[in-house]
């Protein structure tokens, strides 16, 4: 009958273990999972921001196209009122001049403005890529956890740092966009 006797911490032990290895196989194949579901967002999102690029593209030439033709009616209309008005043919140029300006800087200042939005997108879209692989990793880092104070102080340890990629991160988009804005300012004040 001794050999019929069972050994309640092997069998606790090989619990154990049997958990924790299903638990690493789980992760890998969550992990495993959201690499490809990683990669198959990443090409819609990139074509997106491909088709938003183009827009952005076609909007400027067709609003540059727009300017020169406000610009030419403006010449016209302006020679018609220099007959009516009594104004000279150089106070004619220059508003029609200034005009065609004040419509350049707002298009420079449009155009800027949505360069940085766009920038901005694509920035945080790849810092949610990098950020959903951090994740992982440390979903994996995790499941390789011995005990149970070696997991809290791994999870403690991810949740800091990923804190501190997202202060860091916000903050360089933010000086990117306060950029911009200053830039478009300037096309704008540059014209005045």
């Amino acid at each position: 009958m001794a050999g019929a006797q069972t050994n309640p911490k092997g069998d606790h032990d090989e619990r154990v273990t049997n958990i924790a290895s299903a638990a690493r196989s789980n992760t890998s194949k969550a992990a495993e999972q959201g690499q490809q579901l990683l990669e198959a967002g990443s090409d819609g999102i990139y074509r997106i921001i491909d088709l938003q690029e183009r827009t952005t593209e076609n909007a400027r030439q067709v609003l540059q196209s727009g300017i020169e033709t406000a610009s030419h009616q403006i010449r016209q209309l302006s020679g018609r009122f220099v007959h009516v008005l009594g104004f000279s043919n150089e106070d004619t140029e220059r508003l029609a001049s200034q005009s065609k300006q004040n419509l350049e800087a707002v298009s420079r200042g449009g155009t800027v403005l949505t360069q940085a939005f766009q920038d901005a997108s694509r920035r945080w879209f790849d810092l949610s890529q990098k950020q959903w692989q951090r994740n992982l990793d440390g979903l994996n880092r995790l499941a390789r956890a011995k005990s149970v104070q070696e997991f809290a102080a791994i999870q403690s340890e991810l949740i800091r740092e990923g804190l501190q990629h997202v202060v860091s991160d916000s903050r360089a988009i933010a000086e990117r966009s306060l950029r911009a804005v200053d830039e478009a300012g300037k096309a704008l004040t540059n014209t005045a």
